[in-house]
């Protein structure tokens, strides 16, 4: 059985935010979440990560970029 998830619980980042860290641009970044290259929801048709699922993305590229953001 999977646990359910609690929007309350998650912490979320923008694709504005996700750019600016990354250093990329934010219609990269946007086309990452269409292609489902980056995992996001989209809520109204925004965008949104939870950092939680962006740091194991990000670390699972094995990057030279910047840091992760902190949680």
């Amino acid at each position: 059985m999977e646990k359910e998830v609690s929007v309350f619980e998650d912490e979320f980042l923008t694709t504005k935010q996700i750019a600016n860290a990354l250093k990329k641009n934010l219609g990269t970044i946007q086309r990452w979440c269409r292609e489902g290259r980056l995992p996001a929801a989209k809520i109204e048709g925004t965008y949104v990560v939870r950092r939680k699922d962006f740091n194991e993305w990000f670390s699972s590229k094995q990057s030279v970029l910047h840091s992760p953001l902190k949680e």
